[in-house]
């Protein structure tokens, strides 16, 4: 499962972005393999419409789960289209909140995963 979380910067020790289309970047991570990549977010350059932008960005990655603070309601309804689950509130530095969703989730851990409790390098 690749699990997406909106970043201030490209590392796991960020802080969650407050703003789903704002985010700088997306932090992907895999917890088939316990590997992440960040990716830079374009949308704020497409000016309006960011969330739609984003939300575009991200269904290209393959995320299936969004963690972030804030997602507007035209991202939230484009995620929400192409099945993506989206969790809000998110806060604290990007690997925390991994960590929270999978203690929340047991079932999406796998043996990659399941012993993880520091972030990869």
């Amino acid at each position: 499962m690749k699990i997406c979380v909106t970043a201030e910067d490209a590392d796991l020790h960020a802080l969650v972005s407050e703003d789903f289309g704002h985010a700088a970047f997306f932090v992907i991570y895999d917890t088939e393999t316990g590997s992440w990549e960040a990716y830079p977010n374009t949308a704020p350059e497409a000016g309006t419409g960011t969330g739609i932008v984003a939300a575009e960005r991200i269904i290209e990655l393959g995320a299936q789960v969004v963690l972030t603070s804030y997602v507007g309601p035209h991202g939230e309804r484009k995620l929400r289209s192409a099945n993506i689950k989206i969790v809000q509130d998110e806060d604290g530095a990007v690997w925390s909140a991994i960590q929270r969703y999978l203690k929340k989730h047991p079932e999406c851990k796998t043996a990659a995963t399941s012993a993880k409790t520091i972030p990869p390098e």
